[in-house]
């Protein structure tokens, strides 16, 4: 018994598999394992590592924000973003974190638009780290 997935993002089909014995997603409230006869479940998704084991051979992605279905052995991932981890540039994801970190470090406002900059330096901050772990699966 196996999985199909399905990533698909605004731009693009971007992964269509038949035959995936396992599926660890990045979900909002934590990391969730998917193996075949998983319960129906909807979840919002995380940045972070989207990855699948066929056989011996395990592949990765960076995740950046969306939804999963997980029904009838069939999972469906519905990303703002994703990126293979063969196509990921390390060193501009080590430079993208290392930005985002010294932002962070800095002072903020409490007023809405110094809260919105905030979250938009987390957001770099998860999106960089996401990548780098992707990356590291290869």
């Amino acid at each position: 018994m196996s999985l199909q997935l399905e990533i698909v993002t605004p731009q693009q089909k971007f992964i269509e598999e038949d035959s995936v014995d396992s599926v660890t997603l990045p979900g909002t409230e934590g990391e969730l394992g998917i193996l075949p006869e998983h319960i129906p479940l909807l979840t919002s998704l995380a940045s972070g590592v989207l990855s699948y084991q066929t056989g011996n051979q395990k592949k990765a992605l960076a995740i950046h924000g969306g939804y999963a279905q997980v029904e009838n052995n069939r999972v469906t991932v519905l990303a703002e973003l994703a990126e293979k981890a063969e196509n990921i540039d390390v060193s501009r994801a080590q430079n993208a974190e290392k930005r985002a970190r010294d932002t962070l470090g800095g002072t903020f406002g409490s007023d809405e638009a110094e809260q919105k900059r905030l979250e938009k330096h987390e957001a770099k901050l998860k999106r960089a780290i996401a990548r780098q772990s992707a990356a590291s699966i290869k």
